[in-house]
């Protein structure tokens, strides 16, 4: 079948201050707001009765399992067909008792609270973007029930703005919260600070060159105390435990060193010691005095 591109177009129009398009088709709008229409659901359920007399669990023919644990996702829409003649069909609260009705309507036009306890027809459910983690459905008496765990959509958009300004304070906190991993493929702006919240030994690393850069100075700091800063003028950071052209500062064999200006406070004690002024003017001056020069 040929397919065939039209305008993306309503009879009521689209214009208004917060929704444009593009010369490219990209959509921008404020917000936009799902209507549920009826057999539009991503998924269905039908649910039916493991008895005909004496019901003591729902069946669902999707999944197997009596009064199975159902998983759906928010700002999804799901559709029930029943066929529960005496086991009637309610989404209940954590508590079990009290009912949750947001996002529900039904093929005998009712909605909200009053589309609960159905026993046939077609029960739709717009899962809000609020809805809890988890919810059960029952019947009315409470003695049979089920799990309704609720996730989070999985999608793939070209752009994605967070408008919340929560903070973050950990790595479970703030606007944005991912359980896994993150892949980048571009740059990575931090308009904040950047903090690494690791176990263990936290690593930066680079497969190529890696380059640290700053508009005025890089402050080092350790366990919260300032080691020192480095400037385009030099570094107060200080030089302990560590090497110079792989040789050890301190130790007994010899180097070369130039230097504008050196202080040697101590005297020498052996013949690698550095000479001090003073040990060297009375040396000499003992020198030239018992050999009379």
């Amino acid at each position: 079948m040929a397919v065939i591109n039209s305008p993306f177009e309503s009879r009521y129009g689209f214009k208004g201050p917060g929704f444009q398009v593009d010369n490219f088709g990209n959509i921008t709008a404020t917000s936009i707001n799902t209507v549920l229409a009826s057999g539009s659901a991503i998924v269905d359920f039908t649910i039916t009765e493991n008895s005909v007399t004496d019901p003591t669990a729902y069946i669902f023919q999707e999944v197997a399992g009596n009064s199975p644990s159902i998983t759906i996702a928010r700002s999804r829409a799901y559709t029930f067909f029943l066929n529960i003649p005496i086991l009637d069909f309610n989404i209940y609260e954590n508590d079990k008792i009290t009912l949750y009705s947001a996002g529900l309507s039904h093929t005998d036009g009712t909605t909200g609270a009053d589309a609960q306890g159905k026993t046939e027809g077609t029960l739709n459910f717009l899962v809000a973007t609020n809805a809890p983690d988890v919810l059960y459905y029952g019947n009315s008496d409470r003695t049979v029930f089920g799990t309704i765990n609720i996730v989070d959509p999985i999608g793939v958009f070209s752009r994605a703005d967070i408008n919340a300004i929560t903070a973050s304070t950990s790595s479970t906190t703030g606007a944005l919260v991912v359980a896994g991993g993150v892949g980048i493929v571009g740059d990575l702006y931090v308009g904040g600070t950047l903090n690494i919240d690791g176990i263990g030994i936290t690593k930066i690393s680079s497969s190529t060159n890696l380059e640290l850069e700053a508009a005025n100075q890089i402050v080092v700091k350790i366990d919260g105390d300032t080691l020192g800063i480095v400037k385009s003028t030099g570094s107060t950071v200080p030089v302990v435990d560590t090497t110079i052209n792989n040789t050890t500062i301190g130790a007994t064999a010899p180097s070369t060193a130039a230097f504008t200006s050196a202080t040697v406070a101590n005297l020498p004690t052996t013949d690698f010691s550095v000479a001090n002024r003073q040990y060297v003017d009375s040396t000499a001056l003992a020198l030239s005095i018992a050999f009379g020069l």
